[in-house]
């Protein structure tokens, strides 16, 4: 049975919430925010509105960075979702399809604030997928409950890897493979018994990226620099490649383009702003999109370059796109899935 990774992470989260529920579990562990980074100085700006570019908040940049350094360097699109934010705005659920974290749709009455954020990555090659979910989620609880739907044997004893254990079952076909990174980490990974790394194999990799072993996606530098100076958002994308950008931007603003950083931030009135720093091979390269942008505009109906802002340093163009809950919702349809 071929299922959409979607909705094999829709019965994932639905199990673990469903332990969240009936286990007691301890608050998450704070997270100490990164040392903040001085912006460079802009070495040209255009299309300034009345509004500045959003500032960083390390918080927040704190928590989207180690989510997201559980994510080997071979997987792309990352997708982000500030659950916590999302759930407090009914428009907002309303409005967006959200089904790729298979989170909102599955969440059981009281255990909505067992999960504050989660991040998916898809492997580049198309045959496997890694989820982390930031919450006080119980593995033990999660395999119990788990057993009680009749979705893993229970009993089975669990794989050691370093310091964590690993648990490993086939659902639909499917290779899957849980462990707790800590208290309040959860790692969930899919993968084919036949084709490409299994679960197992997928969760030991993710994990040796956490403990800086091999090489993950924050270790590239420019990704790293895109990620720690995106404006906060309720959801993000970090993109390995520009091939879906052109939901945003016109191919010819597109040339050199090596990856992107795309962010969201929505109000309670469905106004916002998307966010976006992308990457390119070099300053000229940069300096030429974004004179292109100029004359092309925007592909997303309804953005005109008046109401846009844009900064470029050195070779990153960072912009704010003011935008209303349906065209993000449009964007981020189109680059959320390879």
């Amino acid at each position: 049975m071929n299922l959409r990774p979607a909705v094999i992470v829709q019965v994932l989260v639905s199990v673990c919430l469903l332990a969240s529920c009936t286990q007691a579990s301890a608050l998450p562990t704070s997270t100490a925010a990164p040392a903040s980074t001085p912006t460079p100085t802009p070495t040209a700006t255009v299309g300034f509105g009345a509004d500045p570019l959003p500032l960083i908040q390390p918080e927040w940049t704190a928590r989207l960075t180690r989510l997201l350094s559980l994510i080997p360097s071979n997987y792309s699109p990352a997708v982000f979702l500030d659950v916590q934010a999302a759930l407090a705005n009914t428009g907002i659920q309303e409005s967006l399809d959200l089904e790729v974290l298979g989170l909102l749709d599955t969440l059981q009455p009281g255990a909505s604030t067992s999960v504050d954020s989660a991040v998916v990555a898809f492997s580049r090659d198309g045959n496997g997928m890694i989820m982390v979910i930031q919450s006080s989620l119980d593995v033990g609880g999660l395999l119990a409950a788990a057993g009680g739907l009749g979705l893993v044997e229970l009993g089975q004893e669990p794989e050691k890897h370093r310091n964590y254990d690993i648990q490993s079952v086939d659902v639909f076909d499917i290779s899957l493979a849980l462990t707790s990174v800590d208290g309040s980490t959860l790692l969930i990974a899919t993968g084919s018994p036949s084709v490409g790394a299994t679960g197992p194999e997928q969760i030991r990799t993710a994990l040796d990226s956490f403990d800086g072993l091999v090489t993950g996606l924050l270790d590239d530098p420019e990704t790293s620099r895109m990620v720690r100076e995106l404006p906060p958002g309720m959801m993000a994308v970090v993109l390995g490649n520009c091939a879906t950008l052109t939901v945003l931007f016109h191919n010819r603003t597109l040339q050199g383009c090596t990856g992107a950083a795309i962010g969201a931030a929505l109000s309670e009135t469905g106004s916002g702003a998307i966010n976006a720093i992308v990457g390119y091979e070099n300053e000229a390269q940069a300096s030429t999109a974004m004179e292109l942008m100029g004359e092309e505009g925007f592909q997303l109906d309804g953005l005109t370059f008046e109401k846009v802002a844009v900064v470029q340093e050195r070779s990153l163009l960072r912009l704010k796109l003011p935008a209303n809950v349906n065209q993000v919702a449009t964007a981020f349809e189109t680059l959320r899935l390879p």
